[in-house]
């Protein structure tokens, strides 16, 4: 089975865990700007289209579902992340370039929106992907399934000859299991987050329902979309990062199903790297 882990996705892990990158001041920037549900996460790439930085955020209910409901307080936590992005790297707003993303199946007005929060930041929008598109540039993948379980909602996007044929959003995701878990436990909200992301090695079996519930989602989508027999199923999001997750999964979609390497980076690292692609790279 394919591991997913590209070069540029390992990296990305490690800048995350470690801190900046080491090195020359780099030129040209490419900022990856990621309004999840849940988190916002930054990711910087150099001219080489290599992560340099990437940092996170709570989003603190300025998203729901990927779609910005408080545009002030987006931007305010994206200011946090790229004051912490710039103790590390210095970065020229004349020289960097922003890109941003957004879920499937929102009109083209509410996904400006996220547009406009790279360029309040002081950014040129370079990009403005689909979500799904991002992942699968993070991964390499030309052809296969990406199921994003965000915050807010889980989004399922079939890839073929590297362009998405097919994708849905349905509005179940981590906040919900995070409901669940608070239920459970008798603790509140932010605790139960805490709890789950501390602990996510050991609470699989109680969030089964949640997690079935999401897989019969894909696995309906999947029997209506008969391009995508035969392709790999790949997690992704923050919300997939729980051990067991692929096994509840498959048990349900019934075909392989496998979780992408750091899992909560691979939409902001492809969002980065699509933009340093049209910019100055290839593939």
């Amino acid at each position: 089975m394919t591991s997913w882990l590209t070069p540029e996705l390992s990296l990305c892990g490690q800048v995350f865990r470690e801190g900046t990158a080491e090195g020359e001041t780099p030129g040209n920037i490419c900022l990856g700007f990621d309004l999840g549900t849940t988190n916002m996460v930054l990711v910087a790439l150099d001219e080489e289209g290599f992560p340099i930085g990437a940092v996170m955020e709570p989003s603190k209910a300025s998203v729901r579902d990927g779609v910005v409901v408080d545009y002030l307080e987006a931007i305010r936590g994206m200011k946090v992340c790229l004051d912490r992005l710039s103790r590390g790297i210095p970065i020229d707003e004349s020289i960097a370039v922003g890109a941003a993303a957004y879920p499937p199946g929102i009109s083209s007005k509410t996904a400006k929106v996220c547009a406009n929060v790279v360029e309040a930041l002081g950014f040129e929008c370079g990009g403005l992907y689909e979500e799904p598109s991002a992942a699968a540039e993070a991964l390499g993948m030309a052809d296969g399934v990406i199921v994003d379980i965000g915050g807010g909602s889980t989004g399922m996007s079939v890839v073929r000859d590297e362009k998405v044929i097919f994708s849905s959003d349905e509005p179940t995701g981590g906040t919900h299991m995070t409901l669940v878990l608070a239920g459970a436990l008798g603790v509140d909200f932010d605790r139960a987050e805490e709890e789950k992301r501390k602990n996510r090695n050991r609470y699989a079996p109680l969030l089964k329902p949640v997690l079935e519930k999401m897989a019969t989602i894909v696995r309906d989508e999947l029997e209506g979309c008969p391009e995508s027999d035969g392709l790999p199923v790949v997690l992704v999001g923050g919300g997939a990062d729980i051990v067991g997750v692929e096994g509840v999964m498959e048990s349900i979609i019934g075909r392989p199903v496998s979780m992408a390497p750091e899992s909560l980076l691979v939409t902001p690292l492809g969002i980065a790297r699509s933009l340093w692609r049209d910019r100055y790279g290839s593939k």
